[in-house]
């Protein structure tokens, strides 16, 4: 079993990954938490930016009542700020914050008053350092998925298959397209650790064709491994039908 103490390769890792964003000796920077956030993270990251002599200090606020009947994670969406201006006004005057928050800022309704103060914004995954270490970014990555995002950018269409029998048409045409290498140096701009991937938001009515959720595919919202195969019909965006055992029920 993995213990919460403090290991000094984590450490490491969290300093190496600060370092790629940036962080002066001197810089304020804010760790964002809450009261069920991983405080094992929260104490690395504030170990590595004195490390690097930056000016932590710490805004952790209650984590906010459940809304959902089931379990939910790992959504981008955290409502533990809850429009506090108070707290705001604090990020707002930071160089960067190091988001620690269980679900992250990415699609919280605060982000884009933080993003216009000039703070850069690092979301650290509410998982065991264990985990971040063995998924440590480097500048290599970020190379890779920006050659990733301008091909996706100059696309026209994608399609998506698989052997299980997806066969998605996408019209690429006009697409917001985002890289995500985990870390950011510029200000105005988020970034996630684990990071590597691109990210597209076609235009609307640009999706058809037919999605197979295979046996033993994963549902990251719910953290379930699918035990039955579910088929899903694509029509401008929309599922209009969807089959598989149990359908109907």
């Amino acid at each position: 079993m993995l213990r919460d103490r403090i290991e000094a390769r984590w450490i490491d890792c969290f300093e190496h990954v600060l370092r790629l964003c940036r962080v002066n000796a001197g810089d304020e920077v804010a760790i964002l938490s809450e009261t069920q956030s991983r405080q094992l993270n929260v104490h690395l990251a504030e170990l590595a930016l004195l490390r690097l002599g930056a000016r932590p200090f710490h805004l952790c606020v209650p984590t906010p009542p459940q809304t959902a009947p089931v379990p939910v994670r790992s959504t981008g969406a955290s409502q533990a700020i809850q429009r506090s201006r108070s707290v705001l006004a604090a990020l707002t005057q930071a160089v960067m914050v190091v988001d620690c928050t269980v679900e992250g800022l990415m699609h919280a309704p605060e982000l884009p008053d933080m993003l216009k103060g000039g703070a850069r914004v690092l979301h650290i995954s509410n998982e065991h350092p264990d985990a971040l270490e063995r998924l440590v970014p480097d500048e290599a990555l970020a190379e890779r998925v920006k050659a990733a995002a301008r091909m996706a950018r100059q696309a026209k269409q994608m399609r998506v298959t698989s052997a299980a029998g997806t066969r998605l048409d996408i019209n690429m045409e006009g697409a917001s397209t985002v890289g995500i290498w985990g870390y950011t140096d510029k200000p105005g701009t988020l970034s996630h650790w684990p990071g590597g991937l691109v990210v597209c938001f076609p235009k609307a009515n640009s999706v058809s064709g037919t999605l197979v959720l295979d046996v033993g595919d994963i549902n990251l919202t719910f953290k379930r491994y699918l035990q039955d195969r579910i088929t899903l019909s694509v029509e401008r965006d929309y599922v209009v039908d969807m089959g598989g055992p149990g359908h109907g029920l």
